[in-house]
């Protein structure tokens, strides 16, 4: 194919010049005039146009590609093909490629583990939707003018068997096992073999990209190919340290560990290996990775604000201005301003014994500042470790110390099965079941018995607390409707949060109120001396500790607006660690004085959330991710499809005919703010719409109800100018537009006012409730429109269906449905009405005709592959009932024992 001519158009790009050609294609710089971005566009040459082999892989890897979105991946706009000719169109990145930095020598190994970090992050998104790269090399790593890594080319990605019934799938081209795919040097022993792969090939891959960062050498490069491939197989490189002696001993190690030969013994996932990394940057950032002296660390921002310690009769109704400070990094000391001095013109003789006795004086003073500073500065942060303790697929929920500080007692929900109470110690990865199902650990006493949580509701996550000695029996019951309980530390008394006509209380002893409150409390933990308890209490977009001793009720500290979980005493009373962040980055590890200014003490990849801190001062804590996969079943589809996006694809609409999905993405995907999107059927990507939450796709498709904060807005899906509803309130809980695409049912809140249902005219932006206050609020949408616009299907504060008129009337509720069951859709002529329950796995979906009150199963569904999957929310479906769309919700961790955190 010839080149194509400057300004020309292929679709609605125009094209500006060519920046390369490679063995899939010839890459342009062009304009998309829709959207007036540039962008990169990749075709085929003439060569790939005759190779149908190489036409399915084009077609493949924007089919891969546009499967992933993550920071550390390229981005895919678009796909398609005009006047014959396939292309791909993607972000236009500068800077340089990885092979282009590597020209000009070796990399320092401080910039060679952040290089890796980012790119280990990027191969476990892919990884995570069952794609394998199989071709990552330093021709494939950008390094982009702002600091950012990027992955190219999944042109030979290869879709793993971890896809099945609940993510896409097609047939991977000529990428069977038994074929040799790659590039020679960066090929995984099993991939010379030509064996099945899997995501540790990627990551030999990555150690002989870090190997040849570090060292400037290719690890297996040989005389030829075939001496190449067999290098791989049966030697190893030159040792690293004899290369580089200056790469620290932990970065060798890892290294190695990437180059295994067996697969078995390298890491087993991208997660596992970017925590690593992040441990390594986050602890050497006090010390000397790369054999220098590091630079000081940037001031921390958005990070918790420490209050004035001012005692509050009533928490939330502190309405006082209070002083606060933000976190930053700790300085290091300035240096005094040297003192002008007159020197006398006479030079004074000194003795040659005194001379001496200076010169040994100072010689050892420089040694000892010199210790001193090192052991300052870099000692106490390389002592810090992480023995890892559990192994499995699954969600640790919470997890203890026993007294010794060596046994670890901990509940986990593994593969998908109910939570269960294990016991192991830190010093070996065995662990035994407690033999008591469905229950979750809290506290462990100086006695060893256990306060533990039975029958856990998955909605309300309240339970029954019960008392069970370590050594086992049967549980004795204590109390209702507990959320959490912590020990005294002589054993002899509880404390507990738990839920009474409303509000929520903690009680210590049980029985005895110290406080009350309509907020959602967590993280209730007892001081080692028993005198205080404290907890995390949510006020105004913030998350603050509270410490009740003999007084009242004081806020210690405030902030985590994104967030906060994880609370526990420090060993000598005097701190609070906790984990939270201000972002909707991952959360940090934060200590709090109860007299001074917060710190942070770790920050990690992935979600962390501390557990426990032993008499010792371990920490027990866990690292995982929180994903929110968003599955589809489309018309005409057999298998349901993965749909999601970023890590928190929350959906909040389905066209009417089933083919527009539109979602938000609100954790660490999303940056800073909420992201709206909205994605055909049949795209490989789905369209950014703007910022905010979006509630409600338009029945004739051309607006998005959306909110912002405490405002409304109506944005276009394609021409047309934004337009705020002069509304002010709160809108959480979702909208639905009626048939005439004018008016819209909101769940919210007005000023002043409770949640309820309300009628939104978008044009004259009138507001009419339909329901009472009090409206149920635990879920996303928890209601649905009739066909006719005539009804709202609600849910009352009790958590039952009622029929409200839209037009008025008397509401009437639903005969024969379960409490807590939510409404989905009715059928096409009202009759009846789809619904299914928030909190069970598999979700369950009923059709309940609203004459009699008769249920049907209509449809049962889950994703494949269960583990780490504790709700199934929202659920939503077509009217004609031939499309659906579902949030499975997902969180897996791994449990961590770290030593020498301070």
């Amino acid at each position: 194919m010839p080149v194509i001519p400057e300004n020309a158009m292929l679709g609605p790009y125009r094209i500006a010049s060519m920046i390369g050609e490679g063995g899939m294609g010839a890459v342009y710089r062009a304009h998309d005039t829709r959207l007036g971005r540039d962008v990169a566009i990749k075709i085929l040459t003439a060569v790939t146009l005759s190779d149908k082999e190489r036409l399915v892989r084009f077609e493949q890897e924007a089919r891969a590609t546009g499967m992933l979105n993550h920071p550390n991946l390229l981005t895919i706009y678009d796909v398609g093909n005009a006047q014959g000719t396939p292309y791909l169109v993607s972000e236009l990145l500068h800077g340089e490629t990885l092979r282009d930095r590597l020209n000009k020598g070796p990399i320092p190994p401080r910039k060679t583990v952040e290089i890796a970090l980012h790119v280990a992050h990027g191969l476990g998104a892919a990884h995570e939707k069952g794609i394998i790269h199989r071709d990552l090399k330093p021709e494939n790593i950008f390094l982009t003018k702002e600091g950012r890594v990027k992955i190219l080319d999944f042109g030979i990605a290869k879709l793993s068997a971890m896809t099945g019934g609940d993510g896409p799938g097609f047939k991977p081209a000529a990428t069977e096992p038994g074929m040799v795919m790659g590039t020679v040097g960066y090929m995984s022993p099993e991939q010379v073999r030509g064996e099945q792969v899997d995501p540790r090939t990627d990551i030999f891959a990555l150690g002989t990209i870090m190997y040849e960062m570090l060292t400037g050498q290719r690890a297996f490069k040989r005389s030829s190919s075939i001496e190449t491939l067999s290098a791989i197989l049966k030697e190893e490189p030159p040792e690293l340290l004899e290369v580089n002696p200056n790469i620290p001993p932990a970065l060798n190690r890892l290294v190695c560990r990437c180059l295994e030969k067996d697969r078995e013994q390298r890491f087993q996932s991208a997660r596992d290996l970017a925590f690593n990394l992040e441990t390594m940057t986050n602890f050497s950032s006090h010390g000397t990775l790369s054999g220098v002296a590091p630079t000081p660390p940037p001031p921390q921002t958005n990070t918790p604000t420490i209050r004035t310690s001012t005692p509050t009769a009533a928490l939330p109704s502190v309405a006082q201005p209070s002083v606060a400070q933000p976190i930053t990094a700790a300085r290091a000391p300035t240096q005094a301003r040297p003192r002008t001095m007159t020197v006398a013109k006479r030079k004074p003789r000194v003795s040659p014994t005194l001379l001496t006795l200076l010169y040994i004086v100072s010689i050892a003073g420089a040694a000892f500042a010199g210790w001193y500073f090192a052991h300052k500065l870099s000692g106490t942060k390389q002592d810090v470790s992480f023995r890892r303790i559990t192994f499995r697929r699954g969600e640790v929920r919470s997890a203890r110390f026993s007294p010794d500080g060596d046994t670890i007692v901990y509940s986990a929900a593994w593969e998908g099965q109910p939570a269960e109470i294990y016991v192991t110690s830190r010093q070996s990865p065995e662990a035994r079941p407690l033999g008591i199902p469905e229950a979750d650990v809290l506290a462990v006493s100086k006695s060893t018995e256990l306060a533990i949580l039975l029958h856990r509701d998955r909605l309300t996550n309240l339970g029954t607390l019960a008392r069970v000695p370590l050594a086992g029996g049967m549980p004795r019951e204590v109390a209702d409707s507990v959320l959490q309980a912590d020990w005294s530390p002589d054993g002899s008394q509880l404390a507990i949060i738990r839920v009474k006509g409303g509000k929520y209380r903690v009680e210590y002893p049980i029985g005895t109120l110290k406080y009350e409150t309509p907020h959602d409390l967590r993280d209730l933990r007892v001081s080692p001396d028993g005198n205080r308890v404290a907890f995390v209490e949510p006020l105004r977009g913030e998350y603050q500790i509270v410490v009740i001793g003999s007084g009242e009720p004081e806020a210690v500290a405030h902030g985590w607006s994104h967030g906060a979980n994880g609370l526990a005493w420090s060993r000598n009373a005097k701190e609070i660690w906790i984990t939270g962040t201000d972002s909707s980055a991952p959360p940090s590890l934060y200590a709090v004085p109860l007299d001074g200014e917060p710190r942070m003490v770790s920050r990690v990849t992935g979600s962390m959330k501390l557990f426990d801190i032993s008499a010792a001062g371990r920490v027990l804590m866990a690292n995982g991710m929180w994903r929110a996969g968003l599955l589809y079943h489309g018309p005409g589809d057999t298998n349901e499809r993965e749909m999601s996006w970023l890590d928190w694809s929350i959906l909040a609409d389905l066209s009417q005919d089933g083919r527009s999905i539109l979602f938000n993405e609100t954790r660490e995907g999303g940056g800073n703010r909420s992201a709206i999107y909205l994605r055909r059927a049949d795209s490989p990507a789905p369209v950014l719409i703007g910022e905010g939450y979006g509630d409600a796709l338009s029945p004739d498709g051309k607006w998005i109800l959306a909110h912002s904060g405490a405002k409304l807005m109506l944005l276009p899906t394609g021409t047309g100018e934004p337009r705020e509803i002069k509304l002010i309130g709160n809108f959480e809980l979702g909208a639905e537009w009626l048939p005439d695409s004018k008016r819209v049912i909101i769940g919210g809140a007005l000023p002043k006012s409770n949640y309820r249902l309300l009628v939104v005219d978008t044009l004259d932006e009138t507001v009419d409730p339909i329901s009472p206050e009090n409206i149920w609020a635990s879920t996303l949408r928890p209601f649905a429109v009739s066909a006719d616009g005539r009804t709202v299907a609600g849910m009352t504060a009790e958590e039952t269906i009622v029929l409200y008129p839209i037009n008025g009337g008397e509401p009437r509720p639903v005969p024969g449905v379960e409490k807590g069951t939510v409404p989905i859709e009715w059928t096409p002529d009202s009759s009846a009405l789809y619904v299914y329950r928030p909190t069970a796995l598999p979700a369950r979906v009923f059709k309940v005709t609203l004459a009699t009150g008769a249920h049907e199963l209509w449809k049962e569904f889950g994703p494949s592959d269960p583990a780490g999957v504790y709700k199934i929310a929202p659920v939503l479906m077509s009217r004609d009932a031939t499309a659906y769309a579902y949030n499975a919700l997902r969180t897996t961790n791994d449990l961590y024992v770290a030593e020498g955190l301070k």
